[in-house]
Protein backbone atom coordinates (compact mmCIF):
# COMPACT_ATOMS: atom_id res chain seq x y z
CA UNK A 1 0.00 0.00 0.00
CA UNK A 2 1.28 3.50 -1.19
CA UNK A 3 1.61 6.37 1.17
CA UNK A 4 -1.25 8.16 -0.65
CA UNK A 5 -3.35 5.20 -0.21
CA UNK A 6 -2.24 4.88 3.20
CA UNK A 7 -3.43 8.40 4.33
CA UNK A 8 -6.54 7.68 2.65
CA UNK A 9 -6.93 4.28 4.52
CA UNK A 10 -7.45 6.05 7.85
CA UNK A 11 -10.84 6.76 6.57
CA UNK A 12 -11.98 3.51 5.86
CA UNK A 13 -14.42 2.16 8.21
CA UNK A 14 -13.96 -1.40 6.69
CA UNK A 15 -10.37 -1.09 7.46
CA UNK A 16 -9.89 0.77 10.82
CA UNK A 17 -6.55 1.75 12.60
CA UNK A 18 -8.46 0.99 15.98
CA UNK A 19 -9.41 -2.34 17.00
CA UNK A 20 -13.57 -2.95 15.79
CA UNK A 21 -16.10 -1.85 18.12
CA UNK A 22 -17.33 -5.00 20.40
CA UNK A 23 -18.82 -2.88 23.00
CA UNK A 24 -22.09 -0.68 22.18
CA UNK A 25 -19.55 2.58 23.50
CA UNK A 26 -16.33 2.54 22.61
CA UNK A 27 -13.78 4.11 23.69
CA UNK A 28 -11.01 5.91 21.99
CA UNK A 29 -8.47 4.93 24.20
CA UNK A 30 -8.83 1.37 23.42
CA UNK A 31 -8.71 1.69 20.19
CA UNK A 32 -5.40 -0.53 20.09
CA UNK A 33 -7.30 -3.14 22.19
CA UNK A 34 -8.30 -3.95 25.93
CA UNK A 35 -9.54 -1.46 28.93
CA UNK A 36 -8.84 2.37 28.14
CA UNK A 37 -5.27 3.09 29.09
CA UNK A 38 -1.94 5.45 29.06
CA UNK A 39 -0.48 5.06 25.85
CA UNK A 40 2.73 3.05 26.23
CA UNK A 41 6.08 5.02 26.89
CA UNK A 42 8.48 4.56 24.06
CA UNK A 43 12.60 5.45 24.44
CA UNK A 44 11.88 8.51 21.85
CA UNK A 45 9.25 9.83 23.38
CA UNK A 46 9.52 13.84 23.62
CA UNK A 47 9.40 15.44 26.68
CA UNK A 48 6.13 17.47 27.87
CA UNK A 49 5.14 19.92 30.23
CA UNK A 50 3.96 18.39 33.52
CA UNK A 51 1.76 21.75 34.01
CA UNK A 52 -0.53 21.81 31.65
CA UNK A 53 -4.10 21.34 32.00
CA UNK A 54 -5.32 17.59 32.35
CA UNK A 55 -8.89 16.18 32.80
CA UNK A 56 -10.67 13.18 33.24
CA UNK A 57 -10.91 10.56 30.18
CA UNK A 58 -12.87 11.36 27.58
CA UNK A 59 -16.38 8.91 28.03
CA UNK A 60 -17.45 7.88 24.70
CA UNK A 61 -15.98 9.78 22.24
CA UNK A 62 -18.80 11.97 20.63
CA UNK A 63 -20.14 9.65 18.22
CA UNK A 64 -23.26 12.35 16.92
CA UNK A 65 -25.09 9.00 17.00
CA UNK A 66 -28.07 10.18 18.77
CA UNK A 67 -29.20 12.36 16.29
CA UNK A 68 -30.90 11.69 13.22
CA UNK A 69 -28.85 12.32 9.76
CA UNK A 70 -30.30 14.83 7.51
CA UNK A 71 -32.69 13.22 5.06
CA UNK A 72 -30.22 14.79 2.21
CA UNK A 73 -27.31 12.75 3.52
CA UNK A 74 -28.98 9.52 2.81
CA UNK A 75 -30.34 10.69 -0.38
CA UNK A 76 -27.28 11.12 -1.44
CA UNK A 77 -25.72 8.27 -0.13
CA UNK A 78 -28.36 6.31 -2.68
CA UNK A 79 -27.62 8.94 -5.45
CA UNK A 80 -24.33 6.66 -7.13
CA UNK A 81 -25.13 6.05 -10.74
CA UNK A 82 -25.24 2.75 -12.23
CA UNK A 83 -22.49 1.46 -13.78
CA UNK A 84 -24.42 2.24 -17.10
CA UNK A 85 -24.55 5.57 -16.53
CA UNK A 86 -22.63 7.65 -18.78
CA UNK A 87 -19.93 9.73 -17.59
CA UNK A 88 -22.23 13.44 -17.72
CA UNK A 89 -24.54 11.49 -15.65
CA UNK A 90 -21.96 10.41 -13.17
CA UNK A 91 -20.13 13.30 -13.18
CA UNK A 92 -23.78 15.06 -12.16
CA UNK A 93 -24.43 12.43 -9.60
CA UNK A 94 -20.93 13.01 -7.71
CA UNK A 95 -21.44 16.62 -7.65
CA UNK A 96 -25.06 16.18 -5.83
CA UNK A 97 -23.13 14.52 -3.56
CA UNK A 98 -21.02 17.01 -1.81
CA UNK A 99 -22.78 18.85 1.01
CA UNK A 100 -23.58 22.74 0.97
CA UNK A 101 -20.83 23.13 3.57
CA UNK A 102 -18.32 22.14 1.61
CA UNK A 103 -19.42 23.35 -1.60
CA UNK A 104 -19.10 26.92 -0.18
CA UNK A 105 -16.89 28.67 -2.10
CA UNK A 106 -15.13 30.65 1.00
CA UNK A 107 -14.64 27.13 2.49
CA UNK A 108 -12.37 26.96 -1.25
CA UNK A 109 -10.80 29.45 -0.98
CA UNK A 110 -9.73 28.83 2.55
CA UNK A 111 -8.36 25.03 1.49
CA UNK A 112 -6.47 26.87 -1.41
CA UNK A 113 -4.71 28.67 0.45
CA UNK A 114 -3.82 25.74 3.87
CA UNK A 115 -3.60 22.71 1.83
CA UNK A 116 0.24 23.14 -0.16
CA UNK A 117 1.80 23.24 3.62
CA UNK A 118 -0.41 21.06 5.78
CA UNK A 119 -0.40 18.39 2.93
CA UNK A 120 3.43 18.60 2.59
CA UNK A 121 3.76 18.37 6.61
CA UNK A 122 1.08 15.26 6.48
CA UNK A 123 3.12 13.30 3.73
CA UNK A 124 6.21 13.34 6.55
CA UNK A 125 3.67 12.65 9.47
CA UNK A 126 2.51 9.39 7.59
CA UNK A 127 5.27 8.37 6.88
CA UNK A 128 7.27 8.59 10.21
CA UNK A 129 3.74 6.94 11.55
CA UNK A 130 3.70 3.79 9.06
CA UNK A 131 0.85 1.47 9.53
CA UNK A 132 1.39 1.69 13.56
CA UNK A 133 -1.96 1.31 15.88
CA UNK A 134 -3.17 3.85 17.41
CA UNK A 135 -4.28 5.07 21.13
CA UNK A 136 -5.39 8.18 22.73
CA UNK A 137 -5.62 9.72 26.44
CA UNK A 138 -7.23 12.45 27.18
CA UNK A 139 -6.95 13.26 30.01
CA UNK A 140 -2.74 13.89 29.01
CA UNK A 141 -4.32 15.29 25.45
CA UNK A 142 -1.68 12.55 24.03
CA UNK A 143 -1.78 9.92 20.98
CA UNK A 144 -0.03 7.36 20.59
CA UNK A 145 1.08 5.38 17.66
CA UNK A 146 2.48 1.75 18.66
CA UNK A 147 4.76 1.50 21.39
CA UNK A 148 7.47 4.45 19.89
CA UNK A 149 5.49 7.40 19.08
CA UNK A 150 3.90 9.78 21.33
CA UNK A 151 2.68 13.28 20.80
CA UNK A 152 0.90 16.12 22.03
CA UNK A 153 -2.54 16.31 20.38
CA UNK A 154 -5.06 18.95 20.04
CA UNK A 155 -8.75 17.24 19.92
CA UNK A 156 -11.25 18.94 17.26
CA UNK A 157 -14.85 16.46 16.72
CA UNK A 158 -15.57 13.47 15.55
CA UNK A 159 -17.32 11.97 12.88
CA UNK A 160 -20.58 9.16 13.22
CA UNK A 161 -20.75 6.29 10.92
CA UNK A 162 -24.24 5.92 12.01
CA UNK A 163 -25.31 9.36 12.00
CA UNK A 164 -22.97 10.80 8.94
CA UNK A 165 -22.57 13.82 10.69
CA UNK A 166 -19.61 16.15 12.21
CA UNK A 167 -19.49 17.49 15.84
CA UNK A 168 -17.38 19.96 16.78
CA UNK A 169 -15.48 19.01 20.32
CA UNK A 170 -16.61 22.36 21.59
CA UNK A 171 -20.47 21.24 21.14
CA UNK A 172 -20.28 17.88 22.68
CA UNK A 173 -21.43 18.70 25.80
CA UNK A 174 -20.30 15.55 27.61
CA UNK A 175 -17.07 15.24 26.17
CA UNK A 176 -14.41 15.32 29.19
CA UNK A 177 -11.70 16.54 27.19
CA UNK A 178 -9.89 19.70 29.23
CA UNK A 179 -10.17 23.42 27.42
CA UNK A 180 -6.29 23.14 27.15
CA UNK A 181 -6.80 20.21 24.73
CA UNK A 182 -9.60 22.06 22.74
CA UNK A 183 -8.04 25.25 22.09
CA UNK A 184 -7.31 25.13 18.73
CA UNK A 185 -11.11 24.00 18.05
CA UNK A 186 -12.18 26.83 19.35
CA UNK A 187 -9.75 29.11 17.79
CA UNK A 188 -11.26 27.51 14.26
CA UNK A 189 -14.86 28.67 15.56
CA UNK A 190 -13.96 32.30 15.34
CA UNK A 191 -11.87 32.13 12.29
CA UNK A 192 -14.91 30.54 11.00
CA UNK A 193 -17.13 33.24 12.18
CA UNK A 194 -14.70 35.81 10.39
CA UNK A 195 -14.54 34.42 7.67
CA UNK A 196 -18.05 33.43 6.99
CA UNK A 197 -17.59 29.55 6.86
CA UNK A 198 -20.27 27.51 8.12
CA UNK A 199 -18.35 24.09 8.60
CA UNK A 200 -16.20 25.73 11.30
CA UNK A 201 -19.13 27.73 12.82
CA UNK A 202 -22.30 24.61 13.04
CA UNK A 203 -21.77 22.49 15.71
CA UNK A 204 -23.20 19.88 13.71
CA UNK A 205 -22.90 19.39 9.94
CA UNK A 206 -23.68 15.92 7.94
CA UNK A 207 -20.65 15.45 5.40
CA UNK A 208 -19.23 12.34 3.56
CA UNK A 209 -16.21 10.68 5.27
CA UNK A 210 -13.52 12.08 2.80
CA UNK A 211 -14.41 15.30 3.84
CA UNK A 212 -12.95 15.29 6.87
CA UNK A 213 -9.75 15.92 5.17
CA UNK A 214 -11.29 19.19 4.38
CA UNK A 215 -11.06 20.27 8.22
CA UNK A 216 -7.76 18.55 8.85
CA UNK A 217 -6.37 20.53 6.44
CA UNK A 218 -7.16 24.00 6.60
CA UNK A 219 -6.82 23.22 10.45
CA UNK A 220 -3.19 22.01 10.64
CA UNK A 221 -2.85 24.91 7.88
CA UNK A 222 -3.94 27.24 10.20
CA UNK A 223 -2.33 25.78 13.20
CA UNK A 224 1.07 25.02 11.46
CA UNK A 225 0.29 21.52 13.24
CA UNK A 226 2.79 18.80 12.14
CA UNK A 227 -0.50 17.24 10.67
CA UNK A 228 -3.56 15.58 11.38
CA UNK A 229 -4.86 11.96 12.25
CA UNK A 230 -8.47 10.40 11.75
CA UNK A 231 -8.34 7.74 14.01
CA UNK A 232 -11.21 4.86 13.18
CA UNK A 233 -12.51 4.29 17.19
CA UNK A 234 -15.51 1.27 15.41
CA UNK A 235 -18.21 4.13 16.23
CA UNK A 236 -17.16 6.76 14.37
CA UNK A 237 -13.79 8.66 13.56
CA UNK A 238 -11.95 11.05 15.77
CA UNK A 239 -10.20 14.08 14.22
CA UNK A 240 -6.82 15.72 16.36
CA UNK A 241 -3.96 17.48 15.28
CA UNK A 242 -0.53 16.88 16.06
CA UNK A 243 1.52 19.29 18.05
CA UNK A 244 4.02 20.40 16.03
CA UNK A 245 7.07 20.59 18.78
CA UNK A 246 7.44 16.79 19.52
CA UNK A 247 9.77 15.61 17.37
CA UNK A 248 8.45 15.06 14.29
CA UNK A 249 11.03 16.70 11.47
CA UNK A 250 10.20 20.48 10.53
CA UNK A 251 9.43 20.30 6.42
CA UNK A 252 12.89 20.91 4.70
CA UNK A 253 12.59 22.82 1.60
CA UNK A 254 12.71 19.48 -0.52
CA UNK A 255 11.79 21.59 -3.69
CA UNK A 256 11.32 18.32 -5.69
CA UNK A 257 8.32 17.55 -3.37
CA UNK A 258 6.15 20.56 -4.84
CA UNK A 259 4.84 19.15 -8.13
CA UNK A 260 3.63 15.81 -6.33
CA UNK A 261 1.76 17.38 -3.69
CA UNK A 262 0.51 20.26 -5.87
CA UNK A 263 -0.81 16.91 -8.51
CA UNK A 264 -2.39 15.14 -5.30
CA UNK A 265 -4.35 17.69 -3.93
CA UNK A 266 -6.07 19.13 -7.78
CA UNK A 267 -6.70 15.57 -7.84
CA UNK A 268 -8.44 14.93 -4.93
CA UNK A 269 -10.07 18.28 -3.88
CA UNK A 270 -11.73 20.85 -5.67
CA UNK A 271 -9.30 23.83 -5.09
CA UNK A 272 -8.50 27.45 -6.76
CA UNK A 273 -5.32 26.52 -8.43
CA UNK A 274 -4.33 29.78 -8.31
CA UNK A 275 -4.86 30.62 -5.00
CA UNK A 276 -3.03 26.96 -3.61
CA UNK A 277 0.47 27.86 -6.24
CA UNK A 278 0.43 31.56 -4.16
CA UNK A 279 -0.03 30.19 -0.89
CA UNK A 280 2.25 27.11 -1.33
CA UNK A 281 5.14 28.08 -2.94
CA UNK A 282 6.12 31.04 -0.91
CA UNK A 283 5.90 28.56 2.04
CA UNK A 284 8.52 26.16 0.13
CA UNK A 285 10.85 29.14 0.08
CA UNK A 286 10.03 30.19 -3.40
CA UNK A 287 9.87 33.72 -4.88
CA UNK A 288 6.30 33.78 -6.99
CA UNK A 289 6.24 35.90 -10.54
CA UNK A 290 3.08 35.74 -12.28
CA UNK A 291 2.97 36.74 -15.83
CA UNK A 292 -0.62 36.51 -17.26
CA UNK A 293 -1.95 32.85 -17.01
CA UNK A 294 1.60 31.51 -16.08
CA UNK A 295 3.07 31.29 -12.49
CA UNK A 296 6.80 30.77 -12.44
CA UNK A 297 8.55 29.66 -8.81
CA UNK A 298 12.47 30.14 -8.47
CA UNK A 299 14.17 28.94 -5.43
CA UNK A 300 17.89 29.01 -5.90
CA UNK A 301 18.62 26.71 -8.45
CA UNK A 302 15.00 24.87 -8.73
CA UNK A 303 12.38 26.55 -11.05
CA UNK A 304 8.84 25.96 -11.01
CA UNK A 305 6.22 26.78 -14.30
CA UNK A 306 3.11 25.73 -13.72
CA UNK A 307 0.48 27.01 -17.09
CA UNK A 308 -3.60 28.05 -16.00
CA UNK A 309 -6.14 27.31 -18.19
CA UNK A 310 -8.79 29.74 -19.33
CA UNK A 311 -10.68 28.59 -16.37
CA UNK A 312 -7.66 29.37 -14.48
CA UNK A 313 -7.27 25.35 -13.63
CA UNK A 314 -3.36 24.20 -13.86
CA UNK A 315 -2.90 22.56 -17.24
CA UNK A 316 0.45 21.97 -17.21
CA UNK A 317 3.45 21.67 -14.26
CA UNK A 318 7.15 21.46 -15.14
CA UNK A 319 10.61 22.79 -13.60
CA UNK A 320 13.90 22.38 -13.27
CA UNK A 321 14.24 20.25 -9.15
CA UNK A 322 17.45 19.20 -7.72
CA UNK A 323 17.32 16.16 -5.43
CA UNK A 324 15.73 15.62 -2.32
CA UNK A 325 17.26 17.04 0.92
Amino acid sequence: MGLWQKLFGWLSPSAPTAAPAETPTPHPAAAAGGTPQEPARGTREPAFDPAAELAAPLVGMPSAGDVPAAPAAHLAAEAAPSPQADLFEAAAAREAEVPPSIADPALREALSAYAGMAWDRQLDFAERVGDRPWSADTAQGLIAFGDDLRFRMQVLGSYSFQSGTWLWIWAHTQAEVAPAFTEVARQLQGFGAAKNLALFTEPRTALRQEDLHVIGLIAAGADNSAGYYLGNYGEGILLALIDPDHGLPTTAPQPERVPTVVSQLISDFELDHRVLLQHYLPAKGFSVQETGSRITGQHGPHRIVADLDGQGRISAISGSLGPAV
